[in-house]
């Protein structure tokens, strides 16, 4: 476990939106998106026991951009703005 629990937040955001948009040789997909999802909840409920109303709406709004770049086909901006939030939490939320 992380001392910085903002850390292990985006972690687990990051890693359920690879799982829903990053695995085209999946064995298979419905899995990874049953994972991507449990993923992001695991973040979500995270964020949630920090009290943190603030960094719930930005992370919300993170999730929204993230999947309409990604529906859009740019995945580079989708991966931009995961990792933008991946260095911006990974120092402290």
């Amino acid at each position: 476990m992380s001392d910085n629990p903002y850390a292990e937040v985006i972690a687990d955001i990051a890693g359920g939106a690879r799982l829903h948009y990053e695995n085209p040789d999946s064995a298979d997909a419905d899995l990874d998106l049953l994972l991507g999802d449990q993923s992001y909840a695991s973040g979500l409920l995270k964020l949630a026991a920090l009290g943190d109303v603030e960094e719930t709406a930005r992370l919300a709004e993170l999730i929204s951009r993230v999947a309409q770049a990604y529906a859009e086909g740019e995945t580079a901006v989708a991966r931009q703005l995961l990792s933008e939030a991946e260095g911006r939490l990974d120092g402290g939320g």
